[in-house]
């Protein structure tokens, strides 16, 4: 089979906010008082993962004031608004002199062990992709500027696949597709410390993400649109450089398909000097798959509000 493919990246820059704490011994209750916002792109009322702050979403916060540490502090969104306070009463984080304080942030906050600086994730589970959609900030703040006004950055990538159908293919069968995806690193750690990830050596080879039936929580989420007939997977991965394209494969009426997946032309569009073929930390790779009963076409496509690059395209023979 030969194949020829078209990529379109988007930069996907995005902002939240974080908070949980270890040890914190509070001096006052007034004016030292830490206050936390978040942000993505400047927008407060927007969240990472479906980009709207949900009431109860959490974050981790880290920082030294003074003899002060804390670590890990939880904090909330009460009210879905971008606004956070400490998950437990009693719990804030306090200034604990004058001087500046460099604070950290990220999400989505976890319960970790005293010592535990990193959060392992295997990727095949997109069922549950919030818990890995990891993102993390630093911000400073201080008694003189207390609201601390964190703009988290993705550092996952996220890949989005649109289905559609081709000659002698129905929606119905688009619908029942069951796709599959290899030659990529499914697990992996984040660490809250400084938000960098880092993929384990396992190889998926044949990771079915959509139409699974026997391991379901590997089903990506997906949404229809039943005027265009189309169904629109997302995916979210570790960022990794590959050493040869990425396999796709698709399988629908009795039939199967496959092409295969090359990120450079991408990553040159987005403006990478010494682009490769990889997953680049915050950036949305958006595909357009054709279904056909003799192909599958892979095209490029846009998304509004975002960077985009335009690629090649590529056919499945």
């Amino acid at each position: 089979m030969k194949a020829k493919t078209i990529f379109m990246a988007t930069l996907a820059v995005a902002v939240l906010t974080a908070c949980n704490n270890d040890e914190n011994d509070v001096i006052d209750t007034g004016s030292s008082q830490a206050t936390f916002t978040a942000a993505i792109n400047g927008q407060v009322n927007t969240r990472a993962f479906d980009q709207t702050w949900e009431a109860g979403d959490a974050i981790g916060i880290s920082g030294t004031s003074g003899g002060t540490t804390y670590t890990n502090v939880q904090y909330v969104t009460t009210g879905g608004n971008g606004n956070f306070t400490a998950g437990t009463s009693g719990n804030g984080i306090y200034y604990q002199d004058d001087n500046s304080v460099t604070f950290t942030a990220y999400y989505p906050w976890t319960n970790l062990a005293a010592d535990a600086t990193t959060i392992t994730a295997d990727t095949r589970a997109q069922a549950s992709q919030s818990d890995f959609d990891f993102l993390w900030a630093q911000q400073t703040g201080s008694k003189a500027s207390p609201n601390v006004q964190f703009v988290f950055t993705h550092k996952m990538a996220k890949l989005v696949l649109t289905i559609r159908k081709g000659d002698g293919v129905s929606y119905q069968e688009v619908q029942d597709a069951v796709l599959s995806l290899g030659g990529f690193k499914y697990n992996g750690t984040f660490n809250v410390t400084d938000g960098k990830t880092s993929t384990a050596d396992d190889l998926a080879t044949g990771w079915t993400f959509a139409g699974n039936s026997t391991e379901t929580g590997y089903n990506a989420p997906s949404s229809k649109d039943d005027k265009a007939e189309t169904v629109s997977y997302t995916l979210i991965l570790f960022p990794q450089v590959f050493s040869s394209p990425l396999p796709i494969t698709a399988i629908t009426g009795g039939q199967s398909f496959s092409a295969t997946l090359d990120f450079t032309d991408a990553n040159v569009d987005a403006g990478d000097t010494d682009a490769q073929n990889e997953w680049v930390a915050g950036r949305q790779y958006n595909l357009s798959v054709t279904l056909h009963k003799t192909d599958i076409i892979v095209d490029g496509c846009t998304i509004q509000g975002w960077v985009e690059a335009d690629g090649g395209n590529v056919d499945a023979d």
